[in-house]
């Protein structure tokens, strides 16, 4: 099956991608990013499952909100639209903390879950975090896109998101470039599950993969951790020296880790914590 376009659901234009034949694979992306930050995995991932993806809400090519709204909706909106009462998903950074507000709301629809590097609504970013990302957020309306992009990439703070990689850097700030869409509209319009997915980790019953970034932001590998602790049926693996975005940074290990867990042959690795080859051409 192959499939390009916007679904046209919740009063909004959700830019998406079709590929594959198979289980369904619902890819989810997270912050500075859009979905072709799994340019580097989805051809590989559509060999053995329909492999979806699209740009959420006010990223990339979708539409800007203009009203309150919930990421996990959407995720349930794009689902029906196609037709699919069951899929795995693997989701990114705030990505993650809309998949399990979405695992939590419409457990029936959900297989297996992958959680690369999440976030987790209810635990509350740190204020030097807030205010990195509203500091980011006013000098994009101030100076345009192409200048604000330039500071995000050297910035001392957001380092733990840059790929050591060149070409992996470029396509983080290709993509930072790309989402002018967020920068036209309201954070604050995203709202998250009630009560908060924090205090409910514990009914999560599905099997849960956890890729924690090595090189990540202290808060979010603390993120992790939590995570593999409280949810009843999970597993962390550590990718050591990768950045926030182990699947832009390391595609290679992060299908093979995607593909173990998914049919079912994680168990064969015994290591947690991996060492994936540096490649910084």
């Amino acid at each position: 099956m192959e499939w390009s376009g916007f679904c046209e659901v919740n009063g909004t234009k959700l830019r998406t991608e079709v590929k594959g034949d198979g289980e369904v694979l619902l890819l989810l992306h997270g912050g500075y990013s859009n979905m072709t930050v799994w340019d580097g995995l989805a051809d590989q991932l559509a060999v053995s499952y329909t492999v979806i993806r699209y740009d959420q809400r006010g990223y990339g090519e979708s539409a800007a909100p203009s009203e309150p709204f919930f990421y996990y909706e959407d995720i349930k909106a794009v689902l029906d639209y196609f037709g699919i009462s069951k899929a795995h998903i693997a989701a990114s950074s705030f990505g993650g903390a809309a998949a399990l507000d979405f695992t939590l709301a419409n457990p029936e629809y959900v297989g297996k879950l992958v959680l690369v590097a999440p976030s987790i609504h209810g635990l509350k970013y740190p204020l030097r975090m807030q205010w990195e990302g509203m500091a980011d957020y006013l000098l994009v309306n101030r100076v345009g896109i192409e200048k604000a992009a330039q500071r995000f990439m050297n910035s001392r703070f957001w380092r733990y998101l840059i790929p050591r990689n060149e070409s992996r850097a470029q396509k983080l700030l290709e993509m930072y470039t790309a989402n002018k869409v967020f920068y036209s509209s309201r954070p604050t319009l995203a709202k998250p599950l009630q009560p908060h997915a924090l205090g409910r980790l514990e009914e999560v019953r599905q099997p849960v993969m956890i890729i924690e970034a090595g090189s990540d932001h202290p808060f979010n590998r603390k993120a992790c951790q939590l995570l593999d602790t409280r949810l009843p049926d999970s597993r962390k693996i550590v990718l050591a020296g990768s950045g926030h975005y182990p699947h832009l940074e390391y595609p290679v290990a992060t299908v093979e880790l995607l593909a173990a867990f998914l049919n079912g042959s994680l168990d064969h690795i015994d290591n947690d914590i991996i060492h994936p080859e540096i490649n910084l051409s």
